[in-house]
């Protein structure tokens, strides 16, 4: 997945207590307040201290900070015993935060030094610093940054040195002296960053959100609006059904008088045995003559609309099983590709948020095992290949039934944008207007901001462009969509594919055949140039686009070829079974020397072709585990694969990606410690992750994803 590539991180540092005591000292004397931009306190790798202008500004900024700190009782107070120890921790929260034996505040907060991995996507250093109330954390960040910005050490020397602005160097060195080596932590921090300032972030406080602003407002208004919709539309119903079964009841049926009262026995939600439920918009096998069917058409419009959001349809929709599909395997699939995304996002996470094991990252990348969680952007390609193969089946078997050869391509992108959006939408603005409102902690400042970006770029998920604008990640809203951006693509790609085809099949093919070597060589040509993973590679719908083009091949063979009903025998689909996991596994884990500490890392030109070629290895063997699984009906696999649990789970399997990722951040933003890495325990989170997010996902499909599917259902129906 684009936001959490660990193999592409550089190894966590092992080290003490580091440049952040520096900071502590020397930012608060210089540091401007909260208003000042980088444009208004320029990197000066001098000494601001001697610059006049600079220095009376800043004097003049934090007095009270500066007093605080001068003060040899804060230091062993608090800042000393509860600032953290070792970097990647947070220190001690409550102790700093509250006095001794009670919740009184102790006129103390906690701090929180990040500094990022290249692509600013990654924490890889966490630092917790506990400060006196009066120091203002985004006036600390800016001397943080100054200090990253200056090579060497010169610059703190010359802060103590000169005493900056009232420092007090008795109190100062007598805490750096000693095991703190801050200079020489300083110069790792340094050379780790790259003298990039902007890969260092400090934050003070708890980070509530103090007021509800109007978007926040607006999207609770709208909740409760829906959830009033499901009550009223589910009362209505409940109404009718009962007029209904007093009607049947009333009439005499050749059932009834030859069956006895079997008729009156009640079924599902209330519907006579030997009827079906009543279907989603009526659109159901009910008899024309039947009451039911009278009623339904006369019902008004806004009766229709009110039907959409009824309770007990989306329940039974959500839990019921369809009988004779034909690729009943792909729900399965479905399913275990989005856990083992969401089991890849439990764990790194976590890891980016910083563990007290501080080797955390190393074990996970160096264990056989962790390498399945390792190579879960391969779960996504299974997606695109689904995606490619349902589109492709679906619309050649439409017109193969209907005997035509063309199909209203801009209506069918615009009846997907309407199947998508609504949910989507409804997602971004929850998670940018209220989850912000649900925590709190000296690390939720990180959730802060990747919803702030969304109140920014929202309108580039709206449009599914968000995998190309804003072209750096760490500023992309909810950075796990970049999927839906490159889907939404494909599939008007393969609309097109799929029109030229039904008119030139020669061409088509090759359109489909081109597509899957432009992921191929596009991919290879850009990691091979040492170029950026993260912006350049992993959410570009040219360099992904492999396993779409393979699932829109087999779709073709499927209907046109008719290898759905193409019988294998038993061993020979065994085999081809067989042969397929081996490659998928092959792919997983052949990745795994990457990390061995005795063997030598890929070059980038060993890794690009991995990444390209593997990928399209692990497609083609998707294709065939798919294609064993409908033409070998008996098969284990299969079997397993059509279990009736999974088809409910393949309904949520949309709503479960886009929440999962704001579960598991909430989860872990609000951590006032450090989480200790321990697979039994990332296995624990994990199982919890799974089932929180499928039943937020079951809550919105029930007043969210099939209602608005069912409301355009019925514009276009009464379009037509």
């Amino acid at each position: 997945m684009r936001d959490g590539i660990l193999k592409h991180c550089k190894p966590q540092m092992h080290l003490h207590l580091a440049s952040p005591v520096v900071s502590i000292t020397v930012a608060i004397l210089t540091a401007a307040t909260a208003g000042h931009t980088e444009a208004s306190l320029p990197y000066d790798c001098t000494a601001w201290c001697r610059n006049t202008s600079v220095n009376t500004l800043l004097a003049s900024a934090i007095p009270t900070c500066l007093v605080d700190l001068n003060d040899s009782m804060v230091w062993a107070k608090h800042v000393i015993p509860d600032s953290a120890t070792t970097l990647n921790s947070l220190g001690s929260y409550h102790q700093c935060k509250y006095e001794p034996g009670n919740e009184v505040l102790s006129g103390y907060q906690m701090c929180v030094l990040d500094v990022l991995d290249p692509t600013r996507s990654f924490t890889v250093v966490t630092q917790g610093m506990c400060l006196p109330d009066s120091c203002q954390g985004d006036a600390i960040e800016l001397l943080v940054r100054q200090i990253v910005a200056c090579p060497g050490s010169s610059l703190v020397e010359t802060y103590l040195s000169e005493g900056c602005w009232g420092l007090n160097q008795t109190v100062v060195r007598g805490f750096l002296n000693g095991t703190w080596d801050v200079l020489a932590r300083l110069a790792a921090i340094q050379a780790y960053t790259g003298n990039e300032p902007l890969n260092v972030q400090f934050h003070c406080g708890d980070n509530v959100a103090k007021s509800w602003d109007a978007g926040a407002i607006a999207i609770l208004s709208l909740t409760g609006t829906l959830i009033l919709l499901c009550i009223v539309s589910e009362i209505v119903e409940q109404s009718e059904q009962r007029v209904v079964r007093q009607a049947v009841r009333s009439t005499p049926s050749p059932v009834a008088v030859n069956r006895g009262s079997d008729s009156d026995t009640p079924d599902r939600i209330g519907s006579p045995r030997g009827q079906l439920a009543q279907p989603l918009l009526g659109n159901g096998h009910r008899s024309s003559a039947s009451p039911w069917a009278e009623s339904h058409r006369s019902k008004p419009m806004w009766r229709k609309f009110l039907k959409a959001f009824c309770l007990s349809d989306t329940v039974v929709s959500l839990l019921e099983r369809s009988t004779n599909r034909t690729l009943s395997g792909l729900d399965g699939l479905r399913s275990l590709s989005m856990m083992w995304i969401i089991l890849a996002h439990t764990q790194l996470v976590g890891l980016s948020l910083g563990t007290d094991n501080q080797d955390a990252k190393s074990l996970m990348k160096e264990s056989l095992p962790q390498q399945f969680t390792l190579g879960s952007s391969l779960a996504i390609d299974i997606f695109f290949f689904l995606s490619g193969m349902l589109t492709t089946f679906t619309l050649l078997q439409r017109m193969r039934k209907n005997g035509k050869n063309k199909f209203p391509a801009p209506i069918f992108i615009l009846l997907r944008y309407l199947r998508l959006t609504p949910l989507y939408a409804y997602v971004l603005c929850l998670y940018a207007t209220v989850v912000v409102h649900l925590g709190q902690g000296p690390v939720w400042f990180r959730l802060e901001r990747e919803a702030g970006n969304c109140r920014q770029e929202w309108w580039t998920n709206i449009l599914y462009v968000n995998n190309f604008i804003p072209h750096e990640f760490h500023q992309t809203c909810m950075p796990w969509s970049w999927y839906l951006a490159c889907d939404m693509q494909y599939f008007i790609t393969g609309l097109f594919i799929l029109t030229v085809y039904l008119r030139w099949r020669p061409v088509g093919l090759a359109l489909a055949i081109g597509l899957v070597f432009v992921g191929v060589v596009s991919g290879y040509m850009l990691l091979s140039a040492n170029t950026s993973a993260q912006d350049n590679y992993f959410d570009k719908p040219y360099t992904r686009v492999t396993p779409f083009a393979i699932g829109i091949l087999l779709g073709i063979l499927f209907v046109d070829r008719d290898l759905v009903r193409m019988r294998v025998p038993s061993l020979i689909s065994s085999l081809m079974m067989f042969v397929s996991l081996g490659v998928m596994g092959g792919v997983i884990y052949v990745d795994y020397v990457n990390f061995t500490p005795k063997t030598k890392p890929w070059s980038a030109r060993q890794d690009a072709a991995y990444q390209s070629f593997g990928r399209l290895g692990f497609a083609l063997a998707v294709a065939v585990v798919s294609f064993t699984c409908v033409n070998n009906n008996h098969g284990l696999v299969n079997r397993f694969l059509s279990l009736g649990i999974w088809e409910p789970l393949g309904k949520l399997t949309y709503g479960a990606y886009l929440v999962h990722p704001i579960i598991i951040r909430a989860y872990y933003y609000q951590q006032v410690m450090l989480v200790h890495y321990v697979p039994f325990n990332q296995f624990v989170i994990f199982v919890a992750m799974v089932v929180i997010s499928y039943g937020v996902a079951a809550l919105l499909w029930l007043i969210v994803e099939l209602p608005f599917a069912s409301l355009t259902k019925l514009v276009f129906a009464r379009s037509r």
